[in-house]
């Protein structure tokens, strides 16, 4: 009877263990759906592929963000980049370089799922091949710490990315290892409820 109920807890907690959104505060990441839920993906040479810089669960009102995201692998193209906060804001650098410096003069609007779209890139691999993401501090911080930063009602707030470290990759198109596997540490912490 007690592997029965301990079975059925683990069911009822499955789901949501296995939601695939980062459960950090103010986290940067990449994904390739606009929930938050897909750090992995395949991609055939010259197909067509989505990527989102992605605020996950935002602390407070955010109206700008600075960061750099670099992209590590085979041959490819982006397409384009387009700056999802909205109307009226300021780009401080040429995005092509990766270097993010945005200033809005209203806030984003509260993402329902968490996760707060801030750039969209459409992208093309040009041959077979792992494609690896980055994210990391501005090359001119506004503050000290090595992490991005984002803006709210003029309050800077230093943020997390999504792999723990800006040396690791946050996502990746054919990675022979996903960067960050929620599921495991996830089945970890439901496991240890039955120690």
């Amino acid at each position: 009877m007690k592997a029965l109920a301990v079975l059925l807890l683990v069911g009822l907690l499955a789901p949501a263990a296995f939601a695939g959104l980062d459960p950090a505060t103010d986290s940067f990441g990449v994904y390739f759906d606009t929930d938050g839920n897909t750090n992995c993906t395949t991609a055939a040479p010259f197909e067509l592929v989505t990527a989102y810089l992605t605020l996950m669960n935002p602390a407070g009102p955010t109206n700008g963000f600075e960061c750099s995201v670099s992209v590590a692998g085979v041959p490819h193209v982006v397409l384009s980049t387009v700056i999802e906060a909205g109307p009226g804001c300021h780009v401080d650098k040429d995005v092509s370089s990766g270097d993010f410096a945005v200033a809005c003069g209203s806030n984003f609007a509260a993402p329902p799922s968490g996760a707060m779209i801030l750039v969209a890139w459409t992208l093309l691999l040009q041959e077979p091949g792992e494609l690896l993401f980055h994210v990391g501090p501005h090359p001119i911080p506004s503050l000290p710490g090595g992490l991005p930063v984002v803006v709210g009602d003029g309050v800077l707030r230093l943020c997390n990315v999504a792999s723990g470290d800006p040396g690791l990759p946050v996502a990746g198109i054919n990675a022979a290892n996903c960067p960050v596997s929620d599921e495991a540490s996830s089945f970890g912490r439901v496991k240890s409820l039955f120690r």
